[in-house]
């Protein structure tokens, strides 16, 4: 049976960014109980390095994967027969270069996670970490229909700007929904305290997200768009409908979180004596549905980029 190179494309741009989300998700957990003095924080510190190194892995895996099918259709010659062809993409054209940018950026982010340091050069490692990231997400953005006029343009800061901040939003609902609050809360005050600053940042960093998103993504939707004539017709403003309604659907479950479980779950765990753990079970609930959704957004923002916007034709 022969692969079906653009099904497969489409593929492997899921998963290499559903884990960039995570290795991003991942290094934010880490700098937010950096500081945390708790057993609760020092157990989700480790999960969080190692989550994080194992989603730069699959991403690794992923760009790998995307090299070949890239190379083997434009090419048009059969994945088995593709060596060629990926060697004069290499060495020869502008993915090509982004591809080697990415993957390089990937690596230092990995050596930032297993390089020792001090309690003190903790944050900048981190930091670190995440600049590497935001380097990755710039390589991904050169090869984005925002580059047509160039490596350095509006459209195409805008595309990694927008980029940057979704991969905050999805990782850190999956982190957070999947690992970090996925267990019960201690009674200890330090290992609450460290929750509810957690849950806070959280809570924080995805409305800043979710505000540059839309700004971001307006700005992209006129760029690719030209005009509201062409939403319609085409797969492309197809597909954008279908992600900016999961992305409100999306956005109005965290909204549910934030302004009617977050206030009682962060007064319980700020309260004296046993924890009830029912709204902590809400709050991990709601955020596993909401991952669910943001998993899907990220199939349909793989499938534009696929596919043509009207302003190309």
């Amino acid at each position: 049976m022969t692969l079906d190179l653009q099904v497969a494309s489409t593929f492997a741009t899921v998963l290499l960014n559903l884990a960039f989300a995570i290795a991003v998700g991942a290094t934010m957990t880490w700098l937010w109980l950096a500081g945390g003095a708790s057993a609760w924080s020092a157990t989700q510190l480790t999960k969080a390095r190692r989550t994080g190194l194992g989603a730069i892995a699959v991403a690794l895996l992923a760009m790998s994967m995307l090299l070949f099918f890239v190379s083997a259709s434009m090419a048009e010659v059969p994945l088995s027969q593709a060596n060629e062809a990926v060697s004069a993409m290499l060495t020869g054209s502008h993915f090509g270069l982004a591809w080697s940018i990415g993957v390089g950026a990937l690596f230092v982010a990995a050596i930032s996670r297993v390089v020792p340091a001090s309690d003190r050069q903790l944050r900048a490692k981190i930091l670190l970490g995440l600049a590497a990231l935001a380097v990755f997400a710039y390589s991904r953005s050169m090869i984005s229909h925002a580059s047509a006029n160039g490596d350095f343009n509006a459209a195409t800061v805008a595309d990694w700007i927008h980029l940057c901040l979704i991969s905050v939003w999805v990782g850190e609902v999956f982190i957070a929904g999947l690992s970090t609050l996925s267990g019960a809360v201690a009674e200890q005050l330090a290992d609450r305290e460290d929750a509810v600053r957690y849950i806070e940042n959280l809570s924080a960093s995805a409305t800043f997200a979710l505000g540059g998103i839309f700004v971001t993504g307006l700005f992209s939707a006129w760029h690719n768009l030209g005009s509201l004539a062409g939403l319609s017709g085409n797969v492309y403003g197809t597909a954008l409908i279908v992600k900016v309604a999961m992305v409100a659907f999306a956005a109005l479950l965290g909204g549910f979180n934030r302004f009617l479980v977050m206030p009682k779950l962060l007064a319980a765990l700020r309260s004296p004596g046993q924890l009830e753990q029912s709204g902590l079970r809400t709050f991990t609930l709601i955020l596993r549905i909401e991952a669910v959704v943001l998993l899907a957004i990220l199939v349909a923002a793989a499938i534009l980029s696929a596919t043509s916007p009207p302003t190309a034709a």
